[in-house]
């Protein structure tokens, strides 16, 4: 599979010029195909839920290869802001999150909840749309329990120095918490080689599956540290043996950490995983990265502003200032562009769908 041969799959990329994906990507065909199959079955009657099951297994094994980690230390769970609140509820009083004030609300929230329980939780402003590492070394200081972060900022695209981020964590004593429901399938993240102990992702955005599948990856020290909280006859060691009864055999892997299944969304989702790791995690982001800097370079050209950020900061996110992005963005989408209105700009993301020609459209209508 190549991105031109996926994007003849994908009807937003045939259709019109689909810049949106970090609101939510498009469905391909196969997933639709799935997707109509399981409500023709399930409306007849004649599926047998344990296939649906099953394929939710195909889909853990699918997210491990996309982000190059072992099965067993992949939990599915569908929301980052379930996720979080999961982890952020076993907090002890006295122990101390950092998180920046870019954060989404889903990986913000949660954790600014628990200060009525007396956890410290430290917000570090951000300055031009992005926190210099310095100043995120000196909030996690000498101790800290956990670090949360998004792999690529939802706002303006900024992407974090994560491994640096995870090494001074650990040596504070403490775990990295990445939300990488903006990132997970649009770009390259490997856990384990970077020190993540949490990486938690929706699949409707970059990995363009359904609503309602995600996915959780722990370390073998965040499985330590933390409980599953939201159990049930998934987070067995032999699900299909653990309907009943007061004894708990509960998987030694992480799956014991599973939320209960959206049938629909794993049937799409499997589809999905299965053409995005056919292309590779670390091809997806040559490419969008690739288009990305194609926009940026067209952007300067046309003397528009963007965030100010270094290569290493640079994401398949584009952000552009703008004084009226709620006309622009209309502006756009009548010209066949889709992007959306975010902060104080027009958000603009690139996916493996989308080709050159997605970007001099976009800098058309721009211009």
């Amino acid at each position: 599979m190549t991105p031109a041969e996926l994007r003849r799959l994908v009807p937003a990329a045939t259709e019109r010029t689909y810049l949106n994906t970090a609101t939510y990507g498009p469905a391909s065909r196969p997933v639709v195909a799935a997707i109509q199959d399981f409500t023709d079955r399930w409306s007849r009657g004649v599926a047998e839920y344990l296939e649906w099951e099953a394929a939710a297994e195909d889909c853990r094994r699918l997210f491990a290869k996309l982000v190059d980690a072992a099965v067993e230390d992949v939990a599915i769970q569908p929301y980052v802001s379930a996720t979080a609140g999961a982890i952020a509820v076993q907090l002890r009083p006295g122990e101390r999150v950092v998180v920046d004030d870019l954060e989404y609300t889903s990986n913000l929230w949660p954790w600014l909840y628990q200060r009525d329980r007396g956890v410290d939780v430290t917000v570090i402003p951000a300055r031009e749309g992005r926190v210099d590492l310095e100043v995120w070394l000196e909030a996690i200081g000498e101790r800290v329990a956990i670090t949360a972060v998004s792999a690529m900022q939802s706002s303006n695209g900024y992407r974090a120095p994560l491994a640096r981020l995870a090494a001074a964590t650990h040596a504070a004593g403490g775990l990295l918490f990445v939300d990488a429901c903006q990132g997970a399938g649009g770009i390259r993240l490997n856990p384990v080689e970077d020190g993540f102990d949490f990486l938690a992702a929706d699949s409707y955005k970059w990995m363009m599956g359904p609503r309602g599948m995600g996915y959780l990856y722990l370390s073998k020290a965040a499985q330590e540290r933390f409980r599953p909280v939201t159990m049930g006859w998934r987070s067995g060691r032999h699900p299909q043996e653990s309907y009943y009864g007061v004894d708990m055999d509960l998987s030694p892997s992480a799956s014991r950490f599973d939320s209960s299944l959206s049938w629909i969304a794993v049937v799409g989702d499997r589809e999905s995983l299965g053409l995005l790791t056919t292309i590779g995690a670390g091809r997806i982001e040559a490419h969008n990265l690739a288009l990305a800097a194609r926009f940026r370079a067209g952007l300067a050209r046309l003397g528009q502003e963007t965030d100010p950020f270094r290569p290493e900061e640079h994401s398949p996110i584009v952000a552009v200032h703008l004084p009226d992005g709620d006309a622009v963005v209309q502006r756009l989408k009548q010209a066949g562009v889709i992007a959306s209105r975010r902060a104080t700009g027009v958000r603009f993301s690139f996916h493996v769908f989308n080709d050159e020609s997605d970007v001099d459209r976009a800098l058309s209508a721009l211009a």
